[in-house]
């Protein structure tokens, strides 16, 4: 008598558990994808600083498309101060990228990530 009562019930979990087992895939994806994204933007940031703190008469722009690679992504670069590397007051030189990028899913539209750096000048 009670099979018949539960007949429907397993179904009935896990049409319930489903569709939160899927929202928090989704939510790992994103959540993962923007960390990753985060990382890099930063990481070329650090290294657009590094080697304008080396040598201040390179492009930012060149050296980030250099990095990039084939990354179709766009991006704006900051530099800072304008004259790098001139006093020692001046002894720092700060980047930063921002980048527009797309969730991955499309649900969440787009979003602008920013990445700083900053390096010591070396003279």
């Amino acid at each position: 008598m009670y099979a018949s009562r539960e007949r429907g019930a397993a179904a009935v979990e896990f049409a319930l558990i489903v569709p939160l087992l899927v929202t928090f895939l989704f939510g790992i994806v994103e959540g993962g994808t923007r960390y990753s994204q985060q990382n890099e933007v930063n990481h070329w940031a650090y290294l657009v600083a590094r080697d304008l703190s080396i040598d201040p008469t390179k492009s930012a722009n060149s050296i980030v498309t250099t990095l990039k690679g084939s990354d179709t992504n766009s991006y704006t670069v900051l530099v800072s101060p304008t004259a790098l590397c001139t006093s020692s007051t001046n002894n720092e030189v700060t980047v930063t990228i921002s980048s527009p990028r797309t969730s991955p899913s499309g649900i969440f539209g787009g979003y602008t990530i920013k990445g700083k750096g900053v390096a010591r000048c070396e003279n």
